[in-house]
């Protein structure tokens, strides 16, 4: 069983949302541009027909410990996080963690895909030009 977390948040002008899906096999995020604001219906329709596209990446080992605890108890510790998050600057979550590890993770492979293409091209304009000079040489 796969439990979901869905988060909308703003970012710059636009609306993002960070869809953490938690299983078997792992920990693993996606991130969706909604533009603007979404509404909760529009929120739920898109899980239900658009959440098989969402591109998310490998996941990470997560083991997820779930203890009882009295609610009173747990409304005070859930308001003292919340005061940490308050008085810290910012924040790192395992979402945010897992997003960096992914863009870093993605800049690689653009960085190696670029080169060899890069490669590629160069190496074919340097066949090109053998190829003019061979037919300049020839005089035709």
């Amino acid at each position: 069983m796969a439990a979901i977390k869905v988060t909308i948040f703003p970012k710059d002008l636009l609306w993002m949302g960070t869809f953490e899906r938690t299983d078997k096999k792992g920990y693993t995020l996606a991130k969706h541009v909604f533009g603007k604001e979404p509404t909760d219906p529009e929120v739920y329709e898109f899980v239900l027909n658009h959440f098989n596209l969402l591109n998310f990446g490998e996941p990470q080992p997560f083991e997820l410990k779930i203890k009882r605890l009295n609610p009173k108890r747990l409304k005070r510790m859930v308001h003292r996080e919340m005061e940490k998050l308050k008085a810290s600057a910012r924040p790192a979550t395992i979402a945010q963690d897992f997003m960096r590890l992914e863009t870093e993770k993605n800049k690689k492979e653009k960085r190696t895909t670029k080169k060899k293409t890069k490669e590629a091209n160069k190496e074919k304009n340097f066949i090109l030009k053998q190829e003019k000079k061979k037919q300049k040489h020839r005089g035709h």
